[in-house]
Order: C-alpha cells, then sequence, then structure tokens
C-alpha cells in the first residue's frame, strides 16, 4: 500500500472509533451504529473490484511430465 492510503485509513479508523466511542451511552445506539458500520462495508466491499492480476510467462511453471 501507498503511504497515502494508509494515512488516510489510519485518519478514517481514528474517526470511526471516535464515533464508536461517542455512542457508549445507549446499547440501542450502539448497535445501530455497528449496523450502519457493517452495512457501510458490506457496500464497499461488494462495489469493490480487485484488479486482475498480470501473469508473466517467465513466471508460470511447466507442469511435470
Amino acid at each position: 500500500m501507498r503511504v497515502k492510503m494508509v494515512a488516510l485509513l489510519a485518519v478514517m479508523s481514528a474517526l470511526w472509533i471516535y464515533g464508536l466511542l461517542g455512542q457508549f451511552y445507549s446499547g440501542e445506539a450502539l448497535m445501530r451504529y455497528l449496523a450502519l458500520s457493517m452495512a457501510l462495508v458490506a457496500i464497499g466491499a461488494w462495489r469493490w473490484q480487485p484488479r486482475k492480476l498480470r501473469v508473466r510467462s517467465r513466471d508460470r511453471r511447466k507442469p511435470f511430465d
């Protein structure tokens, strides 16, 4: 990962934890926060498409005869 991506993930994680700590006043609010967080992660994972890996011809091994 690039340094910018790691920094962005660190900031986003800190903000998420800060928001989570703010929801401890009520069990219901905490569950809503976690459910919303899981929904956002599920949508992101569903929409994310991994890049196709290029396979170099010299990296492929020939099967044994």
